[in-house]
């Protein structure tokens, strides 16, 4: 029994952060980031707003676009990188915050990815029928790991001020990936398909099929090499010095493997429920930089009016960047009934994979 997307919700932070702003602090141009990555602005929150606040609040929003009562939720599902603190994992909280008690909790870690294995694993609960309704949310609050100390005030308009020769040496060492993130969230709510499966398997709605790998070889590709078990203690002053809590990232090693894998992903679901890429209506694609999204297309040989991009208001939101796109295209009147969807991501871990997902003529008849 395929699992329907009922309805979708975004939660997005007030503070909205320009090019011009980072260069106030780091040595950068707009044209600088917007030329490597696609970025024009993105959005932060305030101090004391956590990722499960943003979760909770989509997922509220994507229950209301469903009309669907919190009581009747069976499980929650909930993606990130960023969680509020390192344990426990932030589906706790967003159930209590969101008014979802009684439900299912789970946290997954497949960072970028992590949206999209959330999708499979709604779909499974729903297809055993250990579920009627699930709320999937992907939420990211990446300012606490970005490394711009007490110039945060400088970055937000709020102290007119220049910065300390260590404040902008700081910035500009971890510019190649700062520039890239911001804060977000985005849900989806998924349900039973009512009336079981459709009579005539060519008109059949929901998530069709779906491939998810992992590939630990390329763990290292970007990863935060700090502040784990593998350390004794597990964290102290001279891994902060080290600056072993900022993530490292192999860009170049990042770039090959997500435009292969997202692709093949791709063509690997419409494969399996038997459709042609010409069949495809829409591609939902992670939103980690313009130039991988640019390299996805010309392998997968779409265009972008196929495969959009939202990244230049939004930055990367990591695991909200699915349901945060699927969300705008939604509102945006993309997604008519019978619309052909593939949803593709690519994660550290090395994880990635694709969703195909066809959406209902209405949710009535679904």
């Amino acid at each position: 029994m395929p699992a329907v997307i009922a309805g979708t919700g975004v939660a997005v932070p007030p503070n909205v952060v320009t090019n011009d702003h980072l260069a106030r602090i780091m040595d950068t141009t707009d044209e600088w980031i917007r030329s490597r990555t696609g970025v024009a602005s993105r959005r932060f929150v305030d101090p004391g707003t956590g990722t499960s606040d943003l979760a909770a609040e989509a997922a509220r929003a994507a229950l209301a676009d469903a009309g669907v009562d919190a009581s009747a939720v069976d499980a929650v599902v909930c993606a990130t990188m960023t969680p509020d603190r390192q344990n426990p994992g932030i589906a706790g909280a967003v159930q209590h915050k969101a008014g979802l008690d009684g439900a299912a909790v789970f946290d997954l870690r497949q960072q970028c990815a992590g949206f999209l294995f959330g999708l499979d694993v709604a779909d499974m609960l729903i297809a055993t029928g250990r579920a009627g309704t699930v709320v999937v949310a992907g939420a990211e609050v990446h300012a606490g790991y970005l490394p711009w100390g007490e110039a945060w005030d400088i970055v937000l308009g709020r102290a007119d001020r220049v910065p300390t020769d260590d404040e902008r040496v700081l910035a500009t060492r971890h510019r190649a990936w700062s520039v890239l993130f911001g804060d977000g969230a985005g849900a989806m709510v998924l349900q039973a398909r009512p009336g079981g499966p459709a009579p005539d398997p060519a008109s059949e709605a929901g998530i069709l099929s779906s491939v998810l790998r992992t590939d630990g070889v390329h763990a290292d590709l970007i990863e935060v090499p700090g502040l784990g078990s593998e350390q004794r203690p597990y964290a102290d002053a001279a891994q902060i010095a080290a600056g072993l809590h900022h993530p490292a990232m192999n860009g170049g090693g990042l770039y090959r493997l997500a435009v292969e894998t997202m692709p093949a992903a791709v063509r690997e679901v419409l494969e399996a429920a038997e459709f042609k890429l010409d069949d495809l209506d829409l591609v939902v694609a992670h939103q980690a930089n313009d130039r991988i999204l640019d390299g996805a297309r010309r392998r997968l040989g779409v265009d972008e009016a196929t495969m959009p991009s939202n990244i230049g208001h939004w930055g990367n939101t990591t695991a909200a960047t699915l349901p945060i796109l699927y969300h705008e295209l939604r509102q945006q009147g993309r997604v008519a009934p019978g619309t052909l969807v593939a949803f593709t991501s690519f994660g550290a871990g090395a994880h990635w994979g694709a969703v195909l997902y066809r959406e209902p003529e209405t949710l009535e008849q679904a």
